[in-house]
């Protein structure tokens, strides 16, 4: 007569504490959710002064993001300097983001990845078109550009 061994095989074993290490893995290498693969601009971005909001504070901005046709206030800016240079970091309300460099001259251009920007200057406010993404800010939230 034949007894089993009801205790678990070293190769069960082994294989379950391999997939608890993968799980450890993949939960240190989340970046939060944030919806994007970019690090968060915070982490890099020293918060600056500008002349409407007090340093690090947000403004909230018209936007129409993700193709949207309509605008809302959903969205948020704050300006930061980063190496140095003005930037400013526009909040979607899923958490995702876009960074634009504060150009000379009063416009902005998209700070990272292969899509560029397309910036109307329309008196004191600029329109900014990025990807599927449109938004409407202040020119004072330029403050003084190098």
């Amino acid at each position: 007569m034949r007894t089993f061994d009801h205790r678990p095989s070293r190769i069960v074993a082994a294989g379950v504490a391999v997939l608890g290490l993968i799980a450890v893995a993949v939960a240190c290498s989340q970046d939060g959710g944030g919806g994007s693969s970019a690090a968060d601009p915070a982490a890099t971005a020293t918060p600056a002064p500008s002349s409407t909001a007090a340093p690090g504070a947000s403004t909230p901005i018209a936007c129409a993001v993700n193709g949207a046709l309509t605008w809302s206030d959903s969205c948020t800016v704050e300006r930061a300097l980063v190496n140095g240079a003005p930037v400013l970091v526009v909040r979607h309300a899923d958490g995702s983001f876009r960074r634009f460099d504060v150009l000379a001259g009063g416009t902005l251009a998209e700070a990272d990845g292969a899509v560029r920007a397309a910036v109307i200057v329309n008196g004191t406010t600029l329109e900014v078109t990025l990807g599927s993404d449109r938004y409407r800010l202040a020119t004072s939230l330029l403050g003084n550009a190098p």
